[in-house]
């Protein structure tokens, strides 16, 4: 580690230190951060050039692929969303329920599941969570149980897709992980983890999953899908946008071809379509989640350039040395705990470099960190994206969920879901290193 590491290390710290404090705006205060690291680099380059280093080389780090891919779905999720496109599926599959609220609960997790598999799980919430508060509003039943289930679901569902999180990019971009990969060892485990919540749900919610009003629910049968579409152009745009993505990240990945580069076509050429409404558009993307992550990528260049990153892979490879299910188990909780307490997307970007240290034990090893950081996102509600977006879309309509209640549900469910992976990722280890 280079001499001007401490300090650089203690502005880290300090910034991750405010911003769970939830006293700061976190966009903010993580583009300070960045600017204050970049300014100790500054001046250490400056004194001696083999310290430090110019905020151009600091910029030059920043995991830009993962902020254009992101900044892209924000956008197709924008567009998607003003045509009317998300209001249309959400009377769609609501309808079939006939008002059974716990039909209509199982529904709306399994579609969270499906589509998790393609959106990173900020897209998922923005898209489910303003359909899930309409649909219950209009039965007159609490929205709050489906938005939680929603967070912790989306959030597991995500694992077996390189696009599902935006920690996964930036593990797989860093680890080489492919996403055929990723989905053989992933997409059984997610599949287990839905089997074993589901159940979990309607027994905790069983007192709030009441049935609907026979009014209410005869009233939503009245309504006409179709008169949710805005715009039908942009409707039969989105349309064949979203399958132009999905049949990109299917296939145009497997052929090498980033995600970031077909989130950005498929975007962009649907807001260009969208002609006069493109400024409308833009003002609904979430720019503070954008430089937040901006400011989040320039703190962990820093550590990366001043090795401190490297120290911390050494310490690790001294603790774990070179026991495969040792090495599973540490990956797997004690990055966990640490997304709990910082947001996961730090944690990645953090531990990825040490991951490819330890990839001659076994392939495996970058799943399991993808694993890890993304369940640990919600062993508490500070942990990801997409619960503090939850949190943020009930404060909003008057009804907020406590800290407390979203963590009774939740962080129960994580140490389940850990458990459960902990198990069946040190046999896959142990099978792929026979």
């Amino acid at each position: 580690m280079q001499p001007i590491g401490g300090p650089v290390l203690l502005v880290f710290i300090g910034t991750y230190l405010l911003i769970s404090s939830e006293r700061v705006n976190r966009t903010a205060m993580a583009m300070t951060g960045m600017g204050i690291v970049g300014t100790v680099m500054w001046i250490a380059h400056a004194l001696d050039s083999s310290q430090g280093a110019t905020f151009r080389m600091l910029v030059e780090h920043i995991e830009w692929h993962t902020i254009l891919f992101i900044t892209a779905m924000m956008v197709i999720v924008a567009v998607a969303s003003a045509s009317g496109m998300f209001q249309f599926i959400a009377i769609t599959i609501a309808r079939p329920t006939r008002g059974d609220t716990r039909r209509l609960f199982v529904v709306f997790m399994v579609f969270v599941f499906a589509i998790s598999l393609f959106f990173d799980t900020v897209s998922t919430i923005l898209i489910i969570g303003p359909l899930t508060i309409e649909v219950c509003k209009a039965l007159d039943i609490d929205f709050r149980p489906f938005l939680i289930a929603e967070a912790v679901v989306c959030n597991f569902a995500s694992i077996p897709s390189i696009v599902g999180a935006v920690p996964n990019l930036v593990i797989a971009d860093r680890t080489g992980i492919t996403a055929s990969f990723l989905f053989l060892v992933l997409m059984p485990l997610s599949a287990i983890l839905m089997l074993i919540s589901l159940p979990i749900f309607l027994h905790r919610f069983r007192d709030i999953l009441q049935p609907a009003p026979e009014e209410l629910v005869h009233q939503m049968m009245l309504i006409d899908p179709e008169l949710m579409i805005r715009s039908r152009t942009d409707f039969y745009m989105s349309v064949v946008g979203m399958a132009a993505l999905v049949l990109g990240f299917t296939v145009g990945t497997t052929a090498g071809v980033e995600p970031a580069l077909i989130a950005i076509v498929v975007a962009f050429v649907m807001l260009l379509l969208t002609r006069e409404r493109v400024e409308k558009i833009l003002a609904r993307i979430g720019w503070g989640t954008v430089f937040f992550l901006i400011g989040i990528f320039g703190l962990v260049a820093a550590l990366e350039i001043t090795g401190i990153i490297d120290d911390i892979g050494r310490a690790v490879g001294q603790i774990v040395g070179g026991n495969i299910s040792s090495a599973v188990v540490f990956l797997i909780w004690v990055p966990a705990a640490l997304s709990a307490v910082i947001d996961n997307i730090p944690v990645s970007v953090v531990l990825a470099p040490i991951v490819i240290q330890f990839s001659g034990l076994s392939p495996v090893l970058p799943a399991v960190l993808i694993f890890a950081v993304n369940v640990g996102g919600y062993l508490l509600p500070i942990g990801a994206p997409a619960n503090l977006l939850v949190l943020a879309l009930a404060e909003q309509e008057g009804r907020p969920i406590s800290l407390g209640s979203f963590a009774r549900v939740a962080t129960v469910l994580a140490l389940l879901h850990l458990a459960v992976g902990t198990v069946w990722l040190v046999l896959l280890s142990l099978f792929f290193a026979w």
